[in-house]
């Protein structure tokens, strides 16, 4: 799938890196224990792709946080610019995967599925963060995040300055002002249509080059302001329908593996490399995202494609999608190889109260 021959590169990301807790059917399962939330799935999903991939975050020192270790160092992911401490914190996502009318369908929640307690969620990187950070960064070519804060804006501006893709994907809802700050900083923004609240002035932005709205199974569009008189860049909207899934398992981080294909095909480039992009090499990008996506839906949680196949096998089935050849054969002997086994999981309270002694009660004599 190359683009003018660079396909790799480095990423720096910031925003949302949890623990996912991946319930595939009920409690009598065992939950699959794998690093997620939409900053860590994109930068993990490249790493699995060929890049570098530094992401950073503010995790606490705790069972979740040496889970998403485990899980990011499993797939090369650079933790240079992790930092794990108590005045930092580990989300924890639970995901449970139901059956409704023979369609899958997902719920998110943080609370404990043993005790309801509300497990811990995210801190944003600070500005004194970046300044102590700055100096360890590597050289990259894309810089990503998922929400606004003064760092995350803080980060997307030295990348700018440094000659960096911007690539924004508000995932929430966003402050106003950080949010008209990161929509002039940006060269791409993705927005999924069901989180548009809080951030409406994204569509009619004028200031990034390259505006994406996915809107689930019936596909996406696109607004490339590229130059109409080189490149056959318009500010127009364009509409791609989805890449048909023949198997459906699980349709969560579909939206990741779309962003990570999109970064996979033209980040390597950089800012100036989107700058001489046509209108057909951007659409050819976000189709191999849309195929990516809809590959991924072929598996149980937001990457489990990852751990099922090699990253040859993914690019095989993405150019099968591609060509209409939307059967998802896979490899077993992969399979085999490198199925994740269950794991328990209990949070920091049900933790502490097994480790508790028990009272007895006594008597008097």
């Amino acid at each position: 799938m190359p683009l003018r021959g660079k396909t790799t590169g480095s990423v720096i990301g910031t925003g949302l890196v949890a623990l996912d807790v991946v319930i595939p059917k009920g409690l009598e399962d065992d939950p699959q224990l794998r690093c997620g939330g939409t900053c860590g799935n994109v930068l993990t999903a490249l790493a699995y792709l060929g890049w570098q991939s530094y992401p950073i975050a503010r995790l606490s020192n705790d069972g979740a946080s040496r889970n998403v270790t485990a899980d990011l160092k499993r797939w090369g992911v650079n933790l240079d610019l992790v930092s794990f401490d108590e005045e930092g914190s580990t989300p924890v996502i639970v995901q449970h995967i139901r059956n409704k009318d023979g369609v899958p369908t997902h719920s998110f929640s943080r609370k404990c599925p043993c005790c309801g307690a509300i497990m811990p969620w995210y801190k944003a990187i600070r500005v004194v963060d970046v300044e102590t950070l700055t100096p360890k960064f590597p050289k990259y070519q894309v810089y990503f995040f998922d929400r606004t804060s003064r760092g995350a804006v803080t980060l997307a501006e030295r990348a700018k300055e440094n000659g960096a893709l911007v690539f924004f994907e508000p995932s929430t809802s966003s402050e106003p002002r950080l949010l008209d700050e990161a929509l002039q900083l940006a060269h791409i923004v993705k927005l999924s249509s069901d989180r548009i609240s809080g951030n409406e002035v994204v569509l009619a932005s004028p200031h990034p080059k390259l505006i994406i709205e996915t809107q689930g199974s019936s596909g996406l569009r696109f607004r490339f302001n590229g130059s109409a008189g080189n490149h056959g860049g318009t500010k127009k909207w364009h509409k791609m329908d989805a890449v048909p899934a023949t198997v459906l398992k699980d349709s969560a981080g579909a939206g990741d593996w779309c962003t990570a294909g999109i970064i996979y095909m033209i980040g390597g480039l950089g800012a100036k490399g989107l700058e001489s992009l046509t209108l057909n090499e951007v659409r050819e990008a976000v189709k191999v995202g849309q195929a990516m996506a809809t590959w991924a839906c072929g598996f149980v949680g937001p990457r489990g494609g990852m751990y099922q196949c090699e990253p040859a096998v993914l690019q095989t089935h993405v150019l099968d999608l591609l060509d209409g050849r939307n059967e998802l054969g896979l490899n077993t002997s992969v399979l085999a190889e490198r199925s994740p086994q269950g794991h328990a999981f209990s949070c920091e309270l049900c933790q502490t109260k097994s480790a508790s002694p028990k009272r007895t009660s006594s008597k008097k004599r």
